[in-house]
């Protein structure tokens, strides 16, 4: 004997929602007869259909003798339209009427049939319009520098503040948390030192998480890549528009101070890989560690697969430096035994036994190590002949920048006192060019600061550590050559590098 099927459904309970108690009171008013069966799904979305009731109502359909399926408005069913779609063939295959109490329809009938389907094409666009207004929210308020919820980091408590009006939370320095993220990026700054050495350290002198249990590789590696922590500045701004970040806002908010949030981008590429793509934001609360540190830090975690682990570098002075042209894996100075001669040392790749495997072959890293040596002196001697010129140059150029500054100054006074005899149309123009002025001036003060805050390389001590060359330890060479040298590219055929000043 054939029977109607009652479905009710409610994602969640509130005080405006009708409850499935109501809904199926509402339904059996469309029963016939008292031969019907009830099926209801609390706390489940109608954006899918994986609800057990409904499964198992959908089960019973496809076994025969169900005539009728009665709700109490058709987004009770599904939120999308190819799910209903999907639903109504199924319930058309099996000659199954579809009846809504609310909305009054019965494809029993062609203009009912019609009818929820335009219907539930609106139900769609409803849900994905709410949809769109939760995602442009969050936007919004993360572009905002609002706290957006999630594991407060090491180093860091909640309090409360207001942001535009709105009371929101703030991360707020805790000092004893703050001296260890120092420590830590302290470490983990030396060119030398991996993650497992700074975890190796924390344990030996008994530092702990707030858990009270050990540092592990992957939380020293969130905390070195989490922007939370520096102190954003001009430095910090140039750094994350090289790498392609979209930056919410102006370079003169980077006045190196607060932290900053960093949040994903769409294409959900991880930031341990790369920072193209996501988006930094300004963060109301102040950063621990410095801008300089951090992208030194930050800078080795980036593309890990080329980073060569110095470590336990004691065949070459450029390790962590040196990679294959080929493949920009890490080369790894090898010494081979001999018992008729010298050792012989040799730069082979890292990606050599790889799936892929790199036709790189090996190099005579003495050979290597005395032309990047010879290249590094001469990089020295032009530096320090350049570099005379420089400071002048720089004063010359700032005395430049100022005099433009004060000139607009004057221009925007003199636009100013014209406004109280001026028409609309010279309102308009006087606006427009107040706004541009302003936007040059903010223009030349960054320039400025950039010019101010320089880095000057200590030209004369590297120098003397290069005269001193043979007496210097492995770990001392390699800290000078991380002053000079950001990669250098080898090859059989030619050896490039790339350099720091």
């Amino acid at each position: 004997m054939s029977y109607d099927i009652i479905y009710a459904r409610q994602s969640v309970i509130k005080d405006d929602s009708v409850s499935v108690e109501s809904q199926i009171e509402a339904c059996k008013k469309e029963v016939t007869d008292n031969n019907y069966k009830v099926y209801t799904d609390k706390g489940y979305s109608g954006k899918n259909i994986l609800r057990p009731d409904f499964q198992e109502m959908m089960r019973d359909i496809e076994s025969g003798n169900v005539r009728r399926v009665i709700v109490y408005r058709l987004d009770r069913i599904s939120r999308s339209v190819l799910d209903f779609a999907n639903i109504m063939e199924v319930l058309e295959k099996h000659n199954v009427c579809f009846v809504s109490t609310t909305e009054k329809f019965d494809t029993s009938t062609p203009i009912g049939n019609a009818m929820l389907m335009i219907v539930m094409v609106f139900a769609e666009l409803e849900r994905k319009t709410i949809q769109q207004r939760v995602v442009d929210a969050y936007s919004s308020r993360s572009k905002r520098g609002f706290y957006m919820g999630g594991r407060v980091p090491f180093g860091f408590e909640l309090c409360a503040t207001v942001i535009d009006g709105i009371r929101t939370k703030m991360y707020k320095r805790v000092d004893s948390e703050a001296e260890i993220i120092n420590l830590i990026y302290t470490l983990y700054s030396d060119p030398q030192t991996s993650l497992g050495d700074v975890m190796r350290y924390l344990v030996s002198h008994g530092i702990y998480n707030r858990n009270g249990k050990p540092f592990n590789r992957s939380r020293l590696r969130d905390v070195i890549i989490n922007p939370v922590y520096v102190k954003a500045d001009y430095m910090l701004y140039d750094f994350f528009k090289a790498q392609g970040t979209e930056i919410v806002n102006i370079p003169e908010d980077f006045v190196g101070t607060n932290g900053a949030y960093l949040y994903s981008g769409d294409d959900k590429k991880r930031k341990t890989v790369t920072l193209k793509g996501h988006t930094l934001v300004i963060a109301p609360h102040e950063g621990i560690v410095d801008s300089k540190t951090w992208i030194k830090c930050r800078s080795k975690c980036l593309e890990n697969q080329s980073v060569a682990k110095p470590t336990k570098a004691k065949a070459t002075w450029l390790a962590g430096k040196i990679k294959c042209a080929n493949c920009g894996y890490a080369l790894t100075a090898k010494i081979c035994k001999c018992k008729t001669k010298a050792d012989n040392r040799y730069y082979l790749c890292n990606n050599k036994y790889n799936g892929s495997g790199c036709s790189f072959g090996s190099l005579d890293a003495d050979m290597v190590d005395e032309i990047v040596f010879k290249e590094m002196q001469k990089k020295l001697e032009e530096f320090a002949t350049l570099s005379k010129g420089v400071e002048e140059r720089e004063n010359l150029q700032t005395i430049k920048l100022k005099n433009r500054i004060d000139s607009i100054d004057k221009e925007i006074a003199s636009l100013i006192e014209r406004i109280k005899d001026a028409n609309e149309i010279v309102m308009d123009y006087i606006n427009k060019r107040v706004a541009e002025l302003d936007t040059e001036k903010c223009e030349l003060y960054s320039q400025i600061s950039r010019i101010n805050h320089t880095p000057k390389s200590n030209v004369d001590e590297l120098s003397n550590y290069m005269e001193h060359w043979d007496e210097l330890s492995v770990s001392d060479k390699i800290t000078v050559v991380d002053c000079l040298i950001e990669r250098i590219s080898a090859s059989k055929e030619k050896i490039e590098i790339r350099w720091k000043i």
